[in-house]
């Protein structure tokens, strides 16, 4: 028989060959015609021309079989043995029914003392047996959640990281929110990475152009939520409340903050990042920005304000759910970084590797032993503050200062080096 697609078939036995194997036979077949050379046919078989002379010197006396591999139709040498897969088989019938894989493979090496095979091959042999059962969960069935009514009612919020600034650049940060009552885009910006900081800024511009949304919307990131259990345990133990800078900012703000569990659920900005890195990557190829600040330009003059005029679309109701803005004091008191400190006995404190030196306040003259909040803002001060009141800061001075070890060239020793030397000229050790 001639050999067929799937299969090839000799006039002395029947030999099925794989694909792989038909293109073989035909490429040995062409060189045994004079059609190809042994050197140009060792190539397209990846074998050297040695073995092209032995395959084609086999293929005549044996057959078109020398191309199956012959170990094919043999179980494996490092097939489970039957006794093990009864065995197994029987242990979970009598004993450990109910038991899931990986619990029951756990069981099978500590307590039975079997050489246990992986969780897939005991899967495998439990279902040759009859024993286990195939099970499939079902689709979680999804609703499609109806838009809010009001504008600033609720804002998704993610962050798209990508070489915004072309190929070969590093990777920055897109950070922005979508309005769920209308798909406008309320503010976006550039930024080096997702951060705490990042947000901040994208949230002050919100409250200065619009007002205070209702509800933010974003996934379960640790700059919104405490995620590390290190971290929680250690709020726990300071009586602190389980929240990051930014969801205490949101607390001070009155927003509400609603988590996402999947993707899916925030799919409004999910598929907004997709249409960015579609029609946003190619405008800023064209552009040319040369840094972030540019490339902010080009996102707030020209692309935001021509994408939010087409894809807007009205709300079902005209009110605005946009609460007036905090004066520019509070909104710098939420958005920034707040920590606790207690003053020393000479009114300083440490913070961000510095030590900071309190001074005199008319109004709590004494601070010695006082927790005071720390904040630094988002234009990079430090601030002490007690109850409402700002207390007036200044680096301090270092608390050792090391004096030179030897008297400058031409000064006067000091008596102390004066006494080291009368007492050297005595042979007398000084001890330390």
């Amino acid at each position: 028989m001639a050999p067929q697609q799937g299969g090839a078939m000799d006039e002395n036995a029947e030999v099925r060959l794989s694909e792989r194997e038909i293109d073989r036979l035909g490429i040995l077949r062409r060189i045994q015609k004079g059609e190809l050379t042994q050197v140009a046919g060792a190539k397209q078989l990846d074998v050297c021309e040695r073995q092209v002379r032995r395959l084609i010197r086999r293929l005549k006396r044996e057959g078109v079989k020398v191309l199956v591999h012959g170990n094919r139709g043999k179980p494996s040498n490092r097939r489970l043995k039957e006794t093990v897969r009864v065995q197994i088989q029987k242990l979970y019938v009598e004993t450990y029914t109910g038991f899931n894989l990986t619990h029951f493979r756990e069981m099978l090496v500590e307590r039975e003392k079997v050489a246990a095979p992986s969780r897939e091959v005991i899967r495998q042999v439990l279902l040759q047996g009859g024993v286990w059962e195939r099970s499939r969960k079902a689709a979680k069935h999804r609703l499609r959640r109806a838009r809010r009514e009001r504008e600033g009612e609720l804002l998704q919020i993610d962050a798209s990281i990508h070489p915004w600034l072309g190929e070969g650049k590093p990777d920055i940060a897109l950070v922005g929110g979508i309005d769920d009552a209308t798909s406008e885009v309320t503010w976006a910006l550039f930024a080096p990475a997702e951060t705490t900081e990042a947000y901040f800024g994208w949230l002050q511009e919100i409250l200065i152009r619009r007002g205070v949304p209702g509800a933010l919307y974003g996934d379960r990131d640790s700059i919104f939520q405490v995620n590390n259990a290190r971290d929680i345990e250690n709020l726990q133990a300071q009586g602190r409340k389980l929240e990051t800078q930014f969801g205490r900012a949101l607390r001070e703000l009155g927003i509400e903050w609603i988590s996402a569990h999947s993707p899916q659920a925030k799919g409004r900005i999910e598929r907004l990042w997709g249409t960015f890195q579609d029609r946003l990557l190619n405008e800023l190829r064209l552009a040319k920005p040369q840094d972030l600040l540019e490339a902010n330009e080009y996102l707030h003059r020209h692309f935001l304000p021509r994408y939010n005029r087409q894809f807007r679309v009205p709300a079902v109701r005209e009110e605005r759910a946009y609460r007036p803005a905090p004066c520019a004091m509070r909104r710098e008191a939420a958005l920034c970084w707040k920590e606790t400190r207690v003053l020393a006995r000479d009114h300083t404190f440490s913070f961000d590797a510095q030590i900071w030196q309190v001074m005199p306040c008319a109004i709590a003259p004494a601070l010695n032993g006082r927790r005071i909040e720390v904040r630094r803002t988002l234009r990079g001060s430090i601030q002490a503050w007690v109850d409402d009141h700002r207390l007036t800061l200044r680096p301090a001075p270092a608390k050792f200062q090391h004096a030179p070890t030897r008297a400058p060239h031409g000064a006067l020793a000091t008596r102390a080096e004066t006494s080291r030397e009368n007492y050297r000229s005595r042979g007398t050790v000084l001890k330390r």
